[in-house]
């Protein structure tokens, strides 16, 4: 099911992203630097590969500064997105941060949404959106660049989003994230599935197993080789 789907027959109030949201970017870059203090750094992958992030999910160890570690922290209900890629469609992919993460910061090469007036709910909501046609092809129109696409901040920031009453977001976000873990459930199996069927693959159509075979049936080696 999709947003746009949702959304229909529904009164919705239409915002400028940046009416709603503080957009900041300048996080912390991927380095190690004397009498700096040790954080774990939230990353581009981090964001592109999850929907909700937790604290297990940025693992990569840099330094900040003491303003940095304040200024690009992460909170629950944060969004974080990508704004720049090799290809359009892989711009504004987000993810939502699902707690307070401390001593955790944000790179450089992503930013950070956070809401004037935080809810965990709109963020979510938000989260979702982002991935739909509703908002994704008035958005892909602001990306530039030739070799690495981009979409700077104030662009995002005039970004126009449907923002229906709270119950409705909160619909829409039950109904996304119960068809989300439906998906993260049947990638699972299908994983298992595969390392099973390898398994017994590289079991069946071995040198051994096709010889053992030989001799059950044939009382002798059929098997060549050395």
């Amino acid at each position: 099911m999709k947003i746009d789907e949702i959304l229909n027959n529904v009164k919705v109030e239409w915002k400028q992203l940046g009416e709603i949201a503080d957009i900041t970017g300048a996080g912390v870059d991927k380095k190690i630097i004397k009498n700096e203090q040790s954080v774990v750094l939230l990353n581009y992958l981090d964001v592109y590969n999850n929907i909700y992030l937790d604290r297990s999910i940025p693992k990569m160890v840099v330094t900040a500064s003491e303003y940095k570690i304040k200024t690009c922290n992460v909170e629950y209900g944060d969004i974080f997105i990508t704004p720049s890629s090799e290809t359009v469609e892989d711009i504004f992919r987000s993810a939502v941060a699902k707690e307070n993460m401390q001593g955790v910061v944000y790179s450089y090469h992503i930013m950070r949404i956070r809401l004037k007036e935080p809810n965990f709910i709109t963020a979510c909501y938000l989260n979702y959106l982002f991935t739909a046609e509703i908002f994704r092809k008035p958005m892909f129109r602001l990306v530039n660049g030739n070799t690495r696409k981009t979409i700077t901040k104030s662009n995002i920031e005039n970004l126009q989003i449907p923002v229906p009453p709270l119950v409705i977001q909160e619909k829409i976000v039950k109904i996304l994230d119960k068809f989300t873990n439906y998906a993260t459930e049947l990638q699972t199996e299908l994983q298992l599935r595969t390392k099973q069927y390898e398994y017994y693959r590289n079991l069946l159509l071995s040198k051994e197993f096709l010889e053992n075979m030989c001799v059950k049936f044939d009382d002798k080696p059929c098997g060549g080789g050395d």
